[in-house]
């Protein structure tokens, strides 16, 4: 769910990039048309060049390395956001947008992950309660070999998330007792009467 809309997000950032207004490619200068500013970026060594009828270009960089291009329009935000301030502010609200889906992308891909190990490796339901109850360290546990290290791939997951994605710590319980909207964990129902019987 979260994966795609991350992907679309992305997406729509970097073709918003891509057809920024008042970017070109490259500008052949006539009569009219003169160099007003030329500004070194702080970062890879691409100029932001300001043409006097308010198109600009960056030199070299190549429009399709869309990191390239947002850090140059990051950077060049001092210099053209008084003439751009709508396309500054769209741009602004699709990488917020971006961001937060890709969050979210992590959170239900973690969500997932302790579905699928706790059905292979029933100790990890018990761990990942006891893992939420101290993300400052591991809980011990008495795994080993590949298990072990699927186990503590998940924990270290959520030890390193969960300052980003507090809502951890309400949507991984309702994982664990299979009522989670986020991924699919009707398993889980079942899996926490057998662990709870076992007990």
């Amino acid at each position: 769910m979260y994966s795609e809309q991350k992907w679309e997000a992305s997406e729509a950032k970097t073709r918003f990039a891509k057809n920024f207004p008042g970017l070109v490619p490259h500008k052949t200068l006539d009569g009219d048309v003169k160099i007003e500013k030329t500004v070194m970026l702080p970062s890879n060594g691409v100029k932001l060049i300001l043409y006097t009828d308010r198109t600009f270009c960056f030199e070299p960089l190549d429009l399709d390395d869309a990191r390239m291009l947002l850090c140059a329009l990051r950077e060049s935000r001092p210099y053209l956001y008084a003439l751009y301030p709508a396309a500054f502010d769209e741009l602004d609200a699709l990488t917020a947008r971006d961001a937060e889906l890709s969050r979210l992308s992590k959170m239900e891909k973690l969500l997932g992950a302790i579905v699928n190990n706790s059905l292979e490796i029933p100790a990890l339901y018990e761990l990942v309660q006891k893992q939420l109850e101290d993300v400052s360290r591991l809980p011990a546990h008495t795994l080993t070999g590949d298990a072990k290290v699927k186990a503590e791939r998940v924990l270290k997951a959520i030890c390193n998330l969960i300052p980003t994605i507090p809502e951890l710590y309400e949507e991984i319980p309702k994982v664990l007792n299979g009522t989670s909207t986020l991924v699919q964990c009707e398993a889980m129902k079942t899996f926490k009467r057998n662990f709870s019987s076992a007990l």
